[in-house]
């Protein structure tokens, strides 16, 4: 070949390969680099028909990423396969033996290997296989190159050319490997924090669930409300669309039914009795024992003599019953059913149950005293004393639960920290995964150059390539650790602020956009739009941290709540200064609440997110925080479909 020629295919080498290196932290996977390797190969030799697959050493499988066959239709496995014996397969024997292979005529250098058991599909003209090899000698798959042509064959330099470029391939794989287990390890931690979440989630429910129970014994409303009540609370903590409530007369030995809810029996009036007998009622009523019962333990308890018969709707797949006991009368039972195979109750849906049959039996009794106080007042004296201890445990109780309400306003602020930490640290793992392969890349640069010094075969054109490559990842390295040290900085403060409470003074523009950006991991995940609109001035002395935790609860209610069903919204935060007081206006333009959900707005534990992961004390939070950290007023204003505005005012200096 003239001199000429092969300078320009030199050249043309080079540029491949520098356009390769070029084009990794720009391809959207690793088949998407794969497929612009195969481009700049076939502009190097023939390439028709190319594959790579790679190797997990762990699983002892290979995926082939990336198959173009002329000859065949390549496939692209769903799963990975499990890598064949080096004794039938090429592609096996080069990760095996971590050893080029090269096949002429479908003969190779192996003994034994020119039979029909030597790798599979068509025979090929000329075979060249390369192992991929990272830094730690260890194989990470293979790349072949083949002709089913007789008059095209590869050449002494074409083979050395796929070498070269094999090299250059490896160390792709080995980046994306090294960047994809990085990538696992953030998804498990982030799934982690997500399944804590839920059960924080789940525990919320279950403390509202109690505190509502608890309020309602302390109410005095008509039985017949309290049953219904009752009801919706229970249905917040498990599937109860089949449920009722039996009241039990010893004297007369009945059972009456106030309150009824069966699919399968929905004309049914209530308010219906029966004599006690012998149903799954009576032997709960009888045991004074809650009981969790399958349709195959009905036999058991009719051949012990407990059951005659299961008196209403059969098909049932779970039932359990409570006894309503208080002061050791048993006053009837709750039961709560599933006709759904799909559906079943624990041992602690029954303990559940139990817990507010107790509840229920206690406001029960209470109601059945009052009408003994009006029937006579000899009784009044005898019962007196019973109620006062009963009032005394409850309210007792009421105040374990007022302390509990504070707690879960604490736990709701941690959760909206914890969060954030969640989303920084997922956010800060970006631009440092970028640094970390930029600083990879450039040490390999390194190495070469530094080699190809020793070896004195170091040339004019490589130097510069080095010296461009050192410009080019320094830029990199620049703009992503800045990234990185933005987002900490901004994190670093808020954090500060939400956990300290202190009174500082901020510049309140800058201290604003802080807290919006300590927020981005969580409100990138949509597209609406944030604008602030605050003079440069305003300089206040205030409790940071309050401050920091209701923009961050406005924002967040506005995503979730405001902004559910909606694509792109628009948020508006106007703040101005005016005879001693910040009046801050926070309005976006979401889906808005009407005159009745406006009035609870700030009420503890009301949502509209019920049994979807909504606490109720977003806003609740934001009222105690306003009033009391603040010392200001806050004050919204809302109609369907015209979205939300709150007007807060609080004093421009604070004294600690």
């Amino acid at each position: 070949m003239p001199a000429s020629k092969r300078e320009a295919r030199l050249e043309k080498i080079l540029t491949s390969f520098f356009e390769l290196d070029k084009y990794f932290n720009k391809a959207a996977s690793l088949v998407d680099y794969i497929e612009k390797v195969h481009e700049k190969l076939g502009e190097l030799m023939y390439a028709r028909n190319f594959f790579l697959a790679t190797y997990n050493k762990s699983a002892n499988t290979i995926d082939f990423v990336y198959e173009v066959d002329e000859r065949e239709n390549a496939s692209y496995p769903l799963d990975s396969i499990q890598l064949s014996s080096p004794d039938v397969s090429p592609t096996a024997w080069i990760i095996t033996n971590k050893k080029p292979l090269v096949m002429q005529k479908g003969k190779g250098p192996i003994e034994r290997k020119d039979d029909d058991t030597w790798g599979f599909g068509e025979r090929s003209q000329h075979w060249i296989g390369i192992p991929l090899i990272d830094k730690k000698g260890e194989c990470l798959g293979a790349m072949v190159i083949q002709s089913y042509t007789p008059d095209i064959v590869y050449s002494d330099e074409d083979q050395h050319i796929f070498h070269l470029l094999t090299n250059v391939v490896a160390s792709a794989v080995e980046k994306h490997v090294t960047v994809a287990a990085l990538e696992s390890l953030v998804v498990e931690r982030t799934a982690q924090l997500e399944t804590e979440l839920e059960e924080k989630a789940h525990s919320e429910k279950l403390q509202l669930g109690l505190y509502k129970l608890s309020s309602l014994v302390n109410d005095e409303i008509p039985l017949t409300d309290l049953y219904m009540q009752v009801h919706e609370i229970i249905k917040t903590l498990l599937v109860a669309e089949n449920f009722y409530i039996a009241i039990f007369d010893e004297t007369e030995n009945i059972i009456t039914i106030p309150y009824y809810i069966d699919e399968k029996e929905t004309e049914r009036e209530m308010g219906f009795s029966m004599p006690l007998g012998k149903g799954l009622s009576s032997y709960v009523i009888k045991t004074r024992t809650a009981q969790r019962i399958f349709p195959q333990d009905v036999e058991h308890l009719v051949r012990d003599g407990h059951v005659d018969e299961v008196v209403g709707p059969q098909g049932y797949s779970c039932w359990i019953g409570a006894p309503m006991i208080s002061s050791n009368i048993v006053h009837g039972l709750i039961v709560v059913q599933s006709y759904d195979m799909n559906v079943t109750y624990s041992e602690e849906d029954l303990k559940l149950l139990n817990y507010v049959a107790n509840h229920v039996a206690k406001a029960v009794e209470s109601m059945q005293n009052k009408q003994m106080r009006k029937d006579s007042q000899l009784k009044l004296a005898k019962q007196h004393r019973v109620l006062e201890q009963q009032n005394k445990s409850l309210n007792d109780t009421l105040n374990v639960l007022k302390r509990t309400q504070q707690e879960l306003i604490q736990k709701e602020k941690m959760a909206s920290l914890g969060g954030l930490v969640a989303g920084i640290a997922h956010e800060i793992n970006t631009p440092l995964g970028i640094c970390v392969t930029g600083v990879s890349h450039l040490m390999g640069e390194y190495h070469d150059v530094q080699k190809a010094l020793q070896d004195e075969t170091l040339s004019q054109a490589q130097l510069d390539d080095f010296f461009d490559e050192i410009g080019q990842v320094g830029q990199i390295l620049t703009t992503n650790m800045q990234r990185a040290a933005d987002l900490v900085n901004s994190f670093k403060q808020v954090a500060v602020d939400q956990s300290s409470n202190s009174i500082r003074d901020i510049a309140l523009s800058t201290y604003i956009n802080e807290v919006i950006l300590s927020l981005k991991p969580t409100l990138k995940k949509k597209k609406h739009n944030i604008s602030v609109q605050c003079p440069n001035q305003i300089s206040i002395r205030t409790n940071a941290g309050a401050l920091s935790q209701i923009i961050s609860n406005l924002l967040l209610n506005s995503y979730i709540h405001g902004f559910d069903g909606i694509e792109l919204g628009n948020i508006s935060i106007v703040v101005e200064e005016r005879n001693g007081f910040v009046l801050m206006r926070y309005q976006d333009d979401g889906n808005g609440m009407d005159a009745q959900a406006l009035e609870q707005l700030f009420d503890p534990f009301y949502t509209t997110k019920r049994g979807a992961g909504g606490s109720g004390l977003g806003t609740h939070l934001v009222y105690n925080l306003v009033t009391n950290a603040l010392s200001g007023k806050i004050q919204a204003k809302s109609q369907p479909g015209k979205g939300l505005a709150y007007m807060i005012k609080f004093p421009v200096s604070i004294e600690e």
